[in-house]
């Protein structure tokens, strides 16, 4: 008979709102990563052919350099939750 802490055995896996976080998370990254990979493809592209300029360049312009560090952040949150659940089932 294993032992119980709160209904729950030791060897159950972290609970599902923890990974659906982190998948969503996760997907969140590779949005705004593509998000701006494309945005600064559009700029590039758009400039040099002449037919991107005014306002709709610069808003190009700012979602690349806006995606890019919410990616990174997101990433940094990403790496910090998996590290204390590691901790945490070490801990068990």
């Amino acid at each position: 008979m294993t032992k119980t802490n709160g209904g729950a055995s030791e060897d159950q896996p972290a609970p599902i709102g923890d990974n659906r976080l982190d998948r969503v998370l996760a997907g969140m990254i590779v949005g705004i990563v593509v998000l701006s990979v494309v945005a600064i493809l559009t700029y590039m592209i758009g400039t040099a052919g002449g037919w991107l300029a005014g306002p709709t360049a610069y808003v190009i312009w700012t979602i690349f350099f806006v995606g890019l560090p919410i990616a990174i952040v997101l990433m940094i949150v990403v790496t910090i939750r998996i590290g204390i659940r590691r901790r945490r089932d070490s801990e068990r």
